[in-house]
């Protein structure tokens, strides 16, 4: 099952990995110790009679699973050991730890599967409002295009080694042998995506928008996992269709009118792929203010509201303007970056800031 890739540990309505090292030290020290730990909840999907073969995705228990996959790989001690540190009998303990499952016969596109999740996680922490965001309008066009831009739709191939890597969960031996079959499991999309859109998708992953913020730390990885990169870019592509607004007001809006349909999803991913090359042209330091979540949202805005003038932007003296703003930055424009960020008045004010600074050429030249 899991080297065929028909257990999905990230079926498309789970929230991102969460755990902090000390929630991973402390659970492997419970499997170690000989201690219970709560059940996992397995979803099993529809059988296909002609190949004989299942698919099963976890409805709870994401952490728990890529925490012992991670420790069984070595990719953090507990106790000052690594796995391969561990006496044979500690290991064999270990491997041979029973892990209590509990399955649910329902399929992907079963509603209830979806309130399970819900319920199942009231108990640890709740759900931010973007993680609710995203499970419920899981199959919103606009949604899924913001979690392409955001890195948040991983390729197939990413996909596959994921659950390649999930064999250290489970004891291989034990389960049957299918092909390998990606593609086809059904919990890997939410069944609202018809497949043409998601093969749509799955071409436009991996593009420069997700990889300049990735590479320049935009969001931390603690963020990643809680899905702020996301809100962010959702807010990213409602302003640069609709203009400067507060906070998240007219996330929503823009969720419910494109839900089934965004014809402009093509121009908006070029567009800011388009303008995440322009900001590498900018070649900015590391450190710079200008990779600060509320000062990149206005870069990224004003260069997008450029359109077609941006091909014309003079790069190397937009640049040397940027780090001379950057030296000596107005106290209206530093209090505005870091106070009230997501306001309008501030919005507003570091993007004119931003706009300023923009040097095209001049007509003769």
């Amino acid at each position: 099952m899991l080297r065929s890739g028909r257990l999905i540990i990230s079926p498309y309505f789970q929230r991102n990995l969460v755990w902090r090292e000390a929630h991973k030290h402390d659970f492997i020290d419970t499997i170690l110790s000989g201690l219970p730990f709560p059940q996992i909840f397995l979803a099993r999907g529809p059988i296909d009679v002609n190949t004989m073969t299942a698919y099963t995705c976890v409805v709870d228990g994401q952490q728990r699973l890529s925490a012992i996959r991670e420790f069984a790989a070595d990719a953090f001690p507990v106790n000052g050991r690594y796995f391969s540190q561990l006496e044979n009998e500690e290991k064999t303990a270990f491997i041979k730890y029973e892990v209590p499952v509990i399955d649910f016969d329902l399929d992907a596109g079963d509603s209830r599967l979806k309130d399970v999740f819900k319920r199942l996680n009231r108990t640890f922490y709740s759900l931010s409002t973007i993680e609710r965001i995203a499970t419920e309008y899981s199959a919103s066009e606009f949604l899924l295009l913001a979690r392409v831009l955001c890195g948040d739709i991983s390729s197939p191939e990413t996909a596959q080694e994921e659950m390649q890597a999930a064999l250290d969960v489970f004891d291989a031996n034990e389960l049957p042998d299918a092909k390998d079959d990606v593609d086809a499991n059904s919990f890997l999309r939410d069944p609202g995506i018809s497949e043409e859109k998601w093969d749509f998708l799955m071409t436009r992953v991996g593009g420069d928008f997700a990889r300049v913020m990735a590479e320049h730390d935009v969001f931390s990885p603690y963020e990643y996992q809680r899905k702020v990169p996301l809100m962010f870019v959702l807010n990213v592509m409602a302003t640069i269709l609709g203009g400067y607004y507060g906070r998240n007001s007219k996330v929503k809006e823009f969720l419910e009118t494109y839900s089934e349909s965004f014809e402009e999803a093509d121009e908006v991913l070029e567009k800011m792929n388009r303008v995440a090359r322009i900001i590498e042209e900018f070649n900015l330091p590391q450190r710079s203010i200008w990779w600060n979540k509320a000062n990149f949202f206005s870069m990224v805005c004003e260069l997008a509201f450029l359109d077609n003038r941006l091909a014309n932007l003079d790069t190397a003296d937009t640049r040397e303007k940027l780090l001379a703003f950057e030296a000596d930055p107005p106290r209206e424009f530093q209090i505005a970056a870091r106070e009230a960020v997501n306001n309008r008045p501030e919005r507003v004010l570091r993007g004119d800031a931003f706009r300023d600074l923009l040097v095209f050429p001049t007509a003769g030249t």
